[in-house]
Parts: structure tokens; C-alpha cells; sequence
């Protein structure tokens, strides 16, 4: 069975290469995601095991192959927010991890971060992303479902100090409460999808879900 729900964005936390810091490129080398299994929890569902998957049919690099964002701790409300970018191209999948390079600017009021960063201060980042199909799967043994992402698009990089909870969505500078939609194939159940629509009705009355 396959049905459409829609689902907020998400974050995952990786971490900055320091080592790689190219002083005359302001460049620097990270992993955006190793496609680790994250428990997760649903507000209508209670939890689940999300994994995404690594391959070239299932992650949707454009976004940020075209020079996506490397922010603040994902703020994408306000330019100041911008501390560099995906270096162009360099986003690609080896041996089952996403990794890129990001460029950081040479305002003044960043200097102080990538000194961090350079000198392995700022070591956590988080990747903002889409997720555009799961294939969901009840497991024999009774434990939390697995929910296996497998289309998703990664679209911004941020430096964050404290990783965020693996569940927390990532706010970028849309509308408050914008859900996108998701196939969902599998056992899929009618809880997942009426859940799915309780909690956008809820973000329209501005409630916390």
C-alpha cells in the first residue's frame, strides 16, 4: 500500500574536518551524513527507527551542488546568517557517506567562527533536508518500525554548538508550520496519515507539536 502524508523538514548531526582547513581557499572538508539509523518519535505515531539511505537513486544532490547554504545554526531568516557555501560540485557519495566542501566568506564578522573552525573549536554540523519517500516497514519482533528514506534532499549545511536532537526541524526561513509531501510505501497505516494531519492543523493554530 502507498500513500502520500507530509512531513516537516529535518536535521542530522555530522561533523567538520578541521584538519582538511585550506587557508588560501577558506575551505574546509566535511561529512554531511553517514546514513546512520536515528530513533525518532512521531507526535500521533510514538517512535521510530529512521534510515536514510546512501545511494545515488536516493539522495537528490542539486540543491546542494549548486552552492547551498553553509549557515549559523540553521538561520536562513536573515542574510547575516550566511557564513559560506557548497563549494559547487563537491557534494558526492563515497563508500556509503555524503560529503562536501564548503567556502566560507571573508566577512569580518564571521572571522571569529572559522578560527574556530580552523582550529577544531567548531567541530558539530547539522544537515537540513527533505524527505520526499519511506518505505515503512512494521518489524517481527514487535519493536518500533523502521522508516526507510529512501528519496530525500539535502538542501543546507550549518555549524551548530550543541547537536540537536536527532527529531528537531529545521527552521530555514519559510513559512511557519510548511510540511512537504512524502510517499509512503509499505505498512503504512491510517494513524500515521491522520497524525500527519493533526500536526500540520496544529502549526496552523500555532501550537507546538
Amino acid at each position: 500500500m502507498t500513500q502520500t502524508i507530509e512531513l516537516p523538514r529535518f536535521a542530522r548531526e555530522v561533523d567538520i574536518r578541521a584538519e582538511t582547513f585550506d587557508e588560501n581557499k577558506r575551505t574546509v572538508d566535511l561529512v554531511w551524513t553517514t546514513g546512520a539509523t536515528v530513533r525518532r518519535r512521531s507526535w500521533m505515531d510514538g517512535p521510530y527507527d529512521e534510515e536514510l539511505i546512501v545511494d545515488p537513486k536516493s539522495v537528490r544532490l542539486d540543491r546542494l551542488n549548486a552552492g547551498a547554504p553553509f549557515l549559523n545554526t540553521h538561520d536562513g531568516y536573515d542574510l547575516s546568517g550566511i557564513m559560506g557555501a557548497v563549494v559547487p560540485g563537491s557534494a558526492r557519495l563515497e563508500k556509503g557517506r555524503g560529503v562536501a566542501t564548503v567556502q566560507f566568506s571573508k566577512r569580518e564578522d564571521i572571522a571569529g567562527y572559522v578560527q574556530d573552525v580552523r582550529d577544531g573549536i567548531i567541530r558539530n554540523i547539522s544537515v537540513g533536508y527533505k524527505i520526499h519517500a519511506i518505505d515503512k516497514k512494521e518489524r517481527d519482533d514487535g519493536s518500533v518500525p523502521l522508516w526507510r528514506v529512501v528519496d530525500w534532499e539535502p538542501f543546507e549545511i550549518s555549524a551548530v554548538p550543541i547537536p540537536a536532537d536527532p527529531g528537531a526541524q529545521v527552521r530555514d526561513g519559510r513559512p511557519k508550520g510548511e510540511l512537504f509531501p512524502c510517499t509512503v510505501a509499505g505498512s503504512a497505516s491510517r494513524a500515521l496519515v491522520a497524525g500527519a494531519r493533526m500536526r500540520m492543523q496544529a502549526r496552523e493554530l500555532g501550537l507546538t507539536v
